[in-house]
């Protein structure tokens, strides 16, 4: 049971590193490529010693233990997985190669010693007491020597990398990635407890040929302990962050599904701004259910501050006053009086420029427009969510209103009544600006 959900987990995070991988071409490093596989293996060596599956390799090979060998060539490929991506935590360029090239051959050394030890030293077909049946045996002993020798080689490379990459400053301080650092110091408990695993399981491999014969059961609830302390923090480790990267993904996607109709309204007329075709977009936006939610949400901003720029010449800071008054009215306040303020001028806008209208004359532009303004993209989407919500809103429906009823071919020439508003909104914003400055030094 505990295989097959293992499993599950692992699959997961094989899904979201596929999709990730095929997206994006510039995520196609030897780092989380070795991640892929230190997965996919670590989930194939699981499965493959369930009894079903057990069964079906030996029945089809014709050679008992055979899916043994095969699961822990897996097992300890992923081994290889995991020190490979360490390595590239911390190393880059031809030192990387080299390390990964040597590792590689190790690897292959291994299994093939392996494979020479079992299948020189036949034995009965018995998933479950294989290993307890056999170490007296001079070619399992082997064969066991080397799988734990390369586990506990593994461990010991997890001990000597994951605390330094966690304790970089790009890990350590940066608070988006805490998960990450969290699971990084789980997966130095995988390696303790993997350590221990390791160890006695060599302990034990070699013991009755060294006539240490008591020796084995005495290590037995050692080794179990190592065991289910490295495969307990290993799934910790790797569930955490699939499960707060999916958190994050998800909502992201919220955020992308609240801004559709404001980015639809800017784009529909300006389709030379999208970064993409329709087709690509909904292989894109399908894509983006998997992995790399963000960077859609992303795009989405990217293409809202181009068609910004495009309508800046209709930007009128007498519709901007106009719609601090009519958001006064409305009772806005706080930082929503703002986003309002800016829907309205922007709606207004996009009226203006796409019924043909020529551009406003005034020589003071709109002002106060906060988008683009912003250090980081996650800030700018809260943003332009409260943007969002006010282009759709009773302030900017009521500005676009009023321009729209007295706007003709040479422009928009505001009403007596609304140039009070427009008078009234200059004085609040005025007084705003005021209250919102900061204090001199």
């Amino acid at each position: 049971m505990f295989a097959i959900v293992f499993s599950i987990v692992l699959f997961l995070g094989s899904a979201v590193a596929v999709v990730d991988l095929i997206r994006n071409k510039e995520s196609r490093t030897s780092g989380r490529i070795s991640k892929l596989c230190m997965i996919v293996f670590g989930c194939a060596s699981f499965l493959l010693l369930t009894p079903a599956a057990y069964n079906g390799i030996d029945s089809f090979f014709g050679y008992d233990n055979t899916a043994r060998w095969i699961a822990n060539s897996c097992g300890l490929a992923g081994a290889v997985g995991a020190q490979v991506m360490m390595i590239h935590w911390v190393h880059t360029g031809q030192r990387a190669r080299r390390a990964t090239q040597l590792r590689l051959a190790i690897w292959a050394i291994v299994v093939t010693g392996m494979a020479v030890a079992l299948f020189s030293t036949p034995t009965a077909e018995n998933p479950y007491k294989w290993q307890a049946e056999n170490t007296t045996k001079l070619g399992i002993s082997i064969y066991l020597a080397l799988y734990f020798g390369h586990m506990t080689w593994t461990c010991v490379e997890i001990l000597r990398y994951a605390p330094r990459y966690a304790m970089t400053p790009a890990i350590r301080y940066n608070r988006a990635v805490v998960h990450i650092r969290i699971g990084l110091w789980f997966t130095v408990v995988t390696g303790i407890g993997g350590l221990v695993y390791g160890l006695s399981g060599l302990v034990i491999a070699v013991a009755d040929d060294l006539g240490a014969a008591d020796l084995p059961g005495q290590l037995n609830p050692v080794y179990l302990g190592g065991l289910a302390v490295a495969a307990g923090s290993l799934l910790f480790a790797v569930a955490l962050p699939i499960l707060v990267g999916g958190a994050m993904r998800s909502y992201r996607a919220y955020q992308c599904c609240l801004m559709h109709p404001f980015w639809a309204a800017l784009t529909d007329d300006h389709q030379e701004h999208l970064l993409e075709t329709a087709a690509r977009r909904w292989a894109y936006n399908f894509g983006c259910i998997f992995a790399r939610q963000h960077q859609k949400l992303a795009r989405r901003i990217t293409e809202i501050r181009d068609v910004y720029l495009r309508l800046t010449p209709y930007m009128d800071s007498r519709v901007q006053d106009l719609a601090a008054a009519y958001a006064q009215r409305h009772g806005v306040s706080g930082k929503r009086f703002d986003a309002v303020v800016e829907a309205a001028v922007v709606r207004v806008a996009l009226y203006l420029k796409t019924r043909g209208f020529a551009a406003p004359k005034t020589t003071d532009p709109a002002g106060k427009i906060k988008t683009g303004a912003f250090p980081d993209w996650p800030q700018e989407a809260k943003w332009l969510l409260k943007v969002s919500n006010g282009f759709s809103g009773p302030v900017a429906a009521a500005v676009l209103a009023e321009v729209h009823r007295s706007t003709d071919d040479t422009g928009w020439t505001p009403s007596p009544e609304a140039e009070e508003a427009i008078a009234e909104g200059r004085r609040i914003r005025i007084a705003r600006d005021h209250s919102l400055a900061p204090e001199p030094v």
